[in-house]
This record gives structure tokens, sequence and C-alpha cells, in this order.
């Protein structure tokens, strides 16, 4: 007989009852067998595709004795190892967990047999009555219903070890979700406000709940993986990760739901962290992905391994929002793992994209209820040499419209993933505690007021500060970094070396995250980044001169700045220092340092809604540091420097802030340029004044008028755009145009000492 899975059993000291579940003689036979050396009676219940609570209710109405324990077991079967179960499920054309009859007679007394008799935890009837009467109000779900779904709840936790921990996963059922007092009282809330029956709201509930229905079948997931690693394997063979990262999840995920939150960056994202935390052993999380990724066959087949499909605009949908609300809180009050993209969507710059908020607001909102006592959310960080979506990127970055995914779309991408793009990287940064974060739980506290608003977005911020500092900074970043930085100009190798050189020397004295690939000190090491970067387009090569020159390739400014851009935060402290020190050589000597930080701040919110940023007391503490590490002395020869590019040269040594900022300070004054010609008297509007900015862009690349052609772009415009009606340039009012004007100065006065700084690091690496 096979090795049975139930634990070491002992002589009861109160009455127990074995549930045998099965399905078919053979299955019945090997229980009852097993059954005869159990101290206790056994009741043996066929399970069906129907609920058996029809079973389960004859028995409990037989029992008036609530210290009964009921103890659940069942077969359960294994494939044999190469015989394509995985793939068969995954396709759903079979589930290895329930063989036909006539396999199972002829497993039933093999030599090597496939199966394993599974024992749960038992539970006393009373317990089991407390709980239904806690989780349902006595409502909704039948006892025996919720007796007969909590044995097959506690199986699957019992077959886990049979399986492995990454394979635990939710199935929930809508009746679960319903049943539950919150949804309950929900719904009636949801009936009064809208005016709808409360009848034909649940009717509606019970749709949504079906749609975010999602499996968990263990061998359908080993298909999704394997699926999953030879998709992307020869784009980039094995992840490159930090083992004792992964290692510490092991703590986390025993003692806490926790939350996976990763970056966006490319399509294969989610296929990584999956693949990543199971070859490490770890339990795989739920994950929730947009409703365009759910067509056929994808859709379904990404179901059965745990994927669940979210509707993307759900702002006039009250009934789906307090569906998604309630399914959440089910799934943390049951303390499974979920993940998610706090961006929402790929990042189509490179950058970290601001979280949106929706998701973490119906946990926060679980969380603060007392669902559950803590949450830990854990910031994943994903980076890659080079992606095939730059491309895409590129094309609507001027305004092309996103394809939509479909089978198509699938095919060309899997094809794409034939050609070497080089390393991906994952990093795991150190987690959060959500009660640490909030403080404790408490139902009774209002949570809709400003201050626990500010909370919750603190809490999202703190997600991506954490994500940014722990994105390694690759080679191809640092070259791209170094050639956008040329202002159109290509450039010879030792000029580019030098340049990169600095970055490193940088990001080492600050102790910044570098791969492998950014060892770019080695000649060897900046030729492989530099052919890998030709090889794919980015970079172009002049020979026939006496010395070679890199350039960026005519239209790929935009994919280089994607990789350049991972790495902005890095060196966005230094940049901003830069600027601040011309800006503050326009202020008498003793006022220069005060000048400098009030540069800084000003700066600071001008780029706001680009990059993430410190509170302010934090950032000039933080700019200040900056400074003490590039000159201690920098104060003083602030205050003693008889012109601008004297202090560059003595205190920075080479400039890269237009390297970092120009982008985007173009783009903004696009848009300014563009708001400056529109009438006073009524708001401008979005769509008018960015397709207009296209335009003007274009003519100012013609014109030489702006340096960098990635300005152009419908995403940075975008941005442009939000800062605009941050600072009140957009709604009519008496003194809009003096606004837009100043604005305007002030900015062409940055992009003034951009210019400079610009002239001051190409004169420093050599001309």
């Amino acid at each position: 007989m096979a090795t049975s899975a139930a634990p070491a059993l002992h002589e009861p000291q109160v009455p127990r009852i074995f549930l045998a579940l099965y399905r078919g003689p053979a299955e019945r036979d090997l229980l009852t067998r097993h059954a005869a050396k159990l101290p206790g009676r056994l009741v043996a219940i066929e399970r069906s595709n129907a609920p058996f609570s029809t079973e389960v209710a004859r028995l409990v109405a037989s029992l008036d004795d609530d210290a009964v324990e009921l103890a659940p077991l069942r077969v359960a079967w294994l494939p044999r190892k190469g015989d394509g179960s995985g793939w068969r499920a995954l396709l759903g054309l079979g589930d290895p967990r329930e063989p036909a009859e006539g396999r199972k007679r002829r497993e039933k007394d093999a030599a090597d047999p496939r199966w394993r008799i599974v024992v749960a935890e038992p539970a006393a009837l009373g317990l089991l009555r407390a709980r239904w009467k806690q989780r349902t109000g006595g409502r909704g779900t039948d006892f025996a219903d919720f007796v007969a779904r909590q044995a097959e709840l506690s199986l699957e936790r019992a077959e886990y070890p049979l399986y492995g921990q990454r394979y635990k996963m939710p199935r929930v059922e809508p009746g679960d979700v319903i049943a539950a007092p919150g949804f309950t009282a929900g719904l009636a809330r949801l009936a009064a406000e809208t005016g709808h029956p409360e009848a034909e709201l649940l009717a509606e509930a019970r749709g949504y709940l079906e749609e975010l229905r999602t499996g968990h079948n263990p061998f359908a997931i080993e298909g999704m993986l394997r699926f999953f690693r030879a998709a992307y394997e020869k784009a980039y063979g094995t992840v490159d990760v930090q083992p004792d990262e992964l290692a510490k999840l092991h703590d986390v995920f025993a003692r806490y739901p926790a939350l996976i939150l990763p970056a966006h960056k490319a399509n294969v994202d989610a296929p990584v962290v999956n693949t990543v935390l199971a070859d490490h052993g770890l339990p795989l999380p739920s994950l929730f992905a947009g409703i365009n990724m759910s067509f056929w066959p994808m859709g379904p087949i990404m179901k059965r391994a745990g994927y669940i499909f979210l509707r993307r605009d759900i702002r006039e949908n009250a009934t789906y929002r307090f569906v998604l609300r309630e399914y959440l809180a089910y799934l943390i009050e049951r303390r499974f793992n979920l993940s998610w993209f706090p961006e929402g969507t790929r990042s189509r710059t490179g950058k970290l994209l601001p979280p949106k908020l929706g998701l973490l607001t119906y946990v926060v909102d679980a969380y603060r209820q007392g669902r559950i006592e803590d949450i830990m959310l854990v910031p994943v960080a994903l980076a890659y040499d080079q992606v095939y979506e730059t491309k895409d990127f590129a094309r609507e970055a001027k305004g092309v419209k996103k394809k939509p995914e479909n089978l198509g779309w699938m095919l060309r991408y899997l094809r794409s993933l034939r050609t070497p793009y080089g390393k991906a990287y994952l990093r795991v940064a150190e987690p959060l505690s959500m009660r640490e974060a909030l403080g404790a739980p408490n139902p009774a506290t209002d949570h809709k007021t400003p201050e626990a608003q500010l909370a919750l977005q603190k809490l999202s911020l703190a997600v991506s500060w954490r994500i940014n500092q722990a994105t390694p900074i690759t080679g191809i970043a640092l070259v791209t970094f170094a050639l956008l930085a040329t202002g159109g100009r290509s450039i010879p190798r030792e000029r580019l070396a030098g340049f990169v050189g600095m970055l490193v020397d940088h990001a080492r004295r600050r102790g910044q995250p570098l791969a492998d690939s950014a060892e770019l000190h080695d000649p060897e090491q900046l030729k492989a980044v530099l052919d890998a970067l030709m090889a794919s387009g980015v970079v172009t090569r002049f020979d026939g001169g006496p010395t070679p020159v890199y350039g960026i390739a005519e239209g790929q400014h935009i994919g280089a700045a994607f990789y350049r851009n991972s790495m902005l935060h890095f060196v966005l402290e230094r940049a901003i220092a830069e600027v601040a020190a011309l800006g503050a050589m326009n202020a008498a000597p003793a006022k220069r340092a005060d000048k400098f930080f009030e540069t800084a701040v000003a700066l600071r919110e001008s780029l706001k809604f680009e990059f993430f940023f410190r509170e302010r007391p934090a950032f000039e503490d933080g700019l200040a540091a900056e400074m003490d590490l590039i000159d201690g002395d920098w104060r003083r020869k602030l205050a003693e420097a008889g012109s601008a590019r004297n202090y560059l040269d003595s205190v920075f040594g080479v400039g890269l802030a237009h390297a970092a900022l120009r982008p985007f300070l173009e783009a903004y004054r696009i848009v300014l340029d563009i708001l400056l010609t529109r009438p006073v008297d009524v708001a401008a509007q979005e769509k008018e004044v960015l397709a207009a900015a296209d335009g003007l862009g274009r003519q100012y690349l013609l014109e030489k008028t702006i340096r960098n052609p990635e300005a152009v772009s419908r995403q940075l415009f975008a941005t442009a755009w939000q800062l605009a009606g941050n600072v009140r340039l957009i709604e009519p009012g008496p003194d809009l145009f003096a606004r837009r004007e100043n604005r305007s100065k002030v900015l062409r006065a940055t992009l003034a000492a951009l210019d400079a700084i610009e002239d001051q690091c190409r004169e420093a690496l050599g001309g």
C-alpha cells in the first residue's frame, strides 16, 4: 500500500468521525482499508460534480454532541514523471488528480502506486458551527454547505506537502464570498444607495464573482510555469537574483499574508516573477491582471493557473467595485498571497510610474476593518538589459494607438523572445508591514479622512521608493545614459568610457546596486555592451574616419531612453544639485547656500510628477548629504566662486544634469509654449494641447530649438499637462497669461543652466 500522507494519529480523547470523500469504487475501497486502522467511525460520502452537502446534512442532523470531531480524508492521485500531465491540465484536457476509474483500479494494488491517503486536521462540530455563525451571521450559506466546503478546503491544505508550497493558491466559490456578513450588509447598503432591488444586485454580483473565479490546479500551474520558462529562457536565460533576498521570504510568507508588488517593464514580468518564486520553493500568489489579457486561449489557461482578470474602467460600475472589494477582503482574511503591478500598466518610459491606488485601497480597507492582523507588502524590482517592447513604446510615444492583445499578438511576441536580449534581473526590496505603516486596525475609525488617505498614499509611495532603490543599474543603462547626453553627437569610445566610468564610481561611492554588466571599467565589458546595443539597432558606429565613433541610431532615442531612465533616480539628487548651484550664483555670496536650496526645492516641485521624492525636510537633508559626498567644502566654495563654470569644474568635475533632466524639461517647454498661444478666458483642452505639442515638438527638433528627440513624447507631454494643471496654468483667470509667462521664464533659465552644464561636460571629457 502507498505511504499515507496522513499525520500520525493517536487515540482521540473525544469521539471522531472520519469523512471519507471518494469518487468511484476504487477510492472507496482504498479509504475503507485505511480507515480500518483509524480510531474512529468512518462515514463514506461520494463526491461528485454536484455539492455533496446533502449527505453531510444527514450526518450533522444525526449528531447531538458538539464535541464530536470531523476529520475529512480522501485519495490524492499523483502523475508519473514525464507523462505530460501538466500540459494536459493546462489545456483543460484532463486533471491528473481525477484519473479514470480504470487507472484507479490498476494503480490500487500496484507495486509503485501513485496515490496517497490524505487526512485533514480534525475540527469539532461546535467549533465549525461557531465559525459558520461568525463568517455568515447564520445566514446565506446552509451549515451543511459550510461544513462540506470546509472539508474540501482542509483537504486542499493537507495536500500541499504532496505537491509543494508553491501551489498554495485560493479556490473561492462565489457562495463563500456572498455568505460573509460584510457582503450581505454591504449589498443592502448598495441597494439603498442605487435604488436597485437587492435581489437584482445579488444576481449581478454572482455574475461578477464567476468572472473573478480562478482555478488552482497544481498540474496546470506546473504546465504554466514550464510554458513561461520556455517562453523567455532563449531571450534571457536564467533570471539574475539574490538568493538571500528570496530566502527571507519563506519566513515572511509563513507568518503573514503578502502582497507581491513588482515593477512593470515588459510582458514577461509576471512569468519571471512566478518562475523565480516557484524555483525557490515559495508559494505563488494569485496574480491580478487586466481583462485585456484574457483572450483565447491564454485567458482560460491562465485562469487554471491562478490568474484573476479584472475589468479596466469600473468607475461607473458600483456593483463591480463592491464585489471586487469584498472578494479581495475575503482572500486577505484567509491569508492568501496576492500580486499585481502597482503602476497598473507597463512603463513606456522605463521609469517607475506613479502607483494606482485602486486595489491597494481595497486591501487597506479590509485591514483597517480588522479582517487580518497584518499584511506584508513585498516590493519587487525588475530590470532587463533590453526588451522587445521598446519598438512599440516608441510608436506609442509618437501617438500611434496601442495594438490590442490577441492570439496573433501573443504569437508575434513569443517569436520575438527567440532573440537574445541579455539578462533579466529580479530584486526583492525590504518588505513593509501594513501594521507598522498604518497603525493597528480600528473598525470604528473613519478611514475616509484626509489623514487616512494621506497615510495610504505614503504607503504606496514607500513601495515605489523601495522598488527604485533595489533596481540594479545595468551596463546598457549606463551606456545609453552617456550617449543620450551628447546632444545628438557621436563620440569616440575613449570619451564614452570616461563618462560611464564616472557614473560607475558615482554608484559605488553611494552603495547603489550594480549589475555585473555595469562593471564598465573593464574595456571588454564596455565592448560587449556596445556590441549588444548595435546588434539591436539602438546604437550605431561610424568607422569611416580615423577614430570609430558611437551614437544613438536614427529614430532610436526613445528606445535608448527607456534603458537610461531605469537608473535616473540614482543620479537625480546630483543632477538637481548641479542646476541649483548655477541658480545660486545669481545671489550675493553670503546668501548663495540659501538660494541653492530654494532653487533645488523649486526644481523638485517641477519634477514631482516624474520622480518619487522624499518630503521636503528629508529631500533637503539628502541633497546636503549628496553635496557633502561630492565635496565636503562645497558651501565655502559656493560663496567664494567667481563664476558658475569655475564652480562646476572645482566641485563636480563633470556635469551630468543635462543627461538626466533635459528631455523632461524640454517636453514641459513645448507644452508651455502651446499654452502661451491659447486664450486666457477659456480653459485649455488637453487633447488639443497635446496634439499641438506633438507638431511643435517636431518643428523645434528641426530648428534645433530643443536637443532631445525623446522630449517629443506623448507620455512626457501628458506629465507636462499634469504639472500645468497643478500650478494653475490651464483654468482661466485674470492673471493667467502672466503666470504662464513667469513659468516660461523660470523654465528657460533652467534649460540655459543645462546648456552650460552640457558644455562643461563635453569640454571636461575632451570635446
